[in-house]
């Protein structure tokens, strides 16, 4: 029976052990994931610098190589014909189109950008609301396992001859409390 009373305690300190360890490992994680996540919820980062600076690089370059053989080829005839205003409206026109393909281009990219700041944003509050949840219940699982154990150990603990002798005397009391009803209901009486 001893053996017994040990393995129940030897169970509880395991599952306070686990506890701690959960406990431990969810914090050594959250002080690193938390705060980054808290950040991204609160100002979510999007796009970077580098990012954003390069598909504008690549979004204007289109627009600014047709603006520029137009401009070339404007400059070319106003020296051949020696008249400079001819292709003036031409040229107004494409930096026009050009400052509007740069001005769509940018919105573009900066819609973008805002749309995966919302991305980061509900991804952040999702990830903190689950690594929380699955800390908490860890720790209270483990822990929960420890009134289970000691409650064993307490009852594998109620063996030896005083609580086999309670144990006899309680099994003869309520033999006997039971002869004595059946006696008053009349059924207790054997020949006699």
């Amino acid at each position: 029976m001893r053996d017994a009373v040990g393995q129940a305690q030897n169970a509880a300190t395991t599952a306070a052990n686990t506890g701690a360890g959960y406990g431990a490992a969810a914090s050594t994680i959250g002080s690193t994931l938390t705060p980054y996540l808290s950040r991204q919820l609160q100002n979510p980062s999007g796009y970077s610098q580098q990012d954003i600076g390069a598909m504008l690089s690549s979004g204007l370059a289109g627009a600014g190589g047709a603006t520029s053989a137009l401009t070339g080829a404007a400059n070319k005839n106003a020296a051949a014909t020696r008249n400079p205003m001819g292709f003036s409206s031409a040229l107004d026109q494409a930096a026009r189109s050009r400052d509007q393909a740069a001005a769509s281009t940018s919105e573009g990219i900066a819609a973008k950008n805002a749309g995966v700041k919302m991305e980061q944003q509900s991804q952040a509050g999702d990830l903190l609301s689950k690594l929380y949840g699955t800390d908490v219940q860890g720790q209270n699982e483990a822990t929960g396992q420890i009134s289970q154990d000691v409650n064993a150990a307490a009852n594998a603990s109620k063996t030896g001859w005083l609580q086999n002798t309670e144990g006899i005397m309680s099994m003869l009391n309520g033999g006997a409390d039971a002869y004595a009803n059946l006696k008053k209901a009349g059924i207790g009486s054997w020949g006699g």
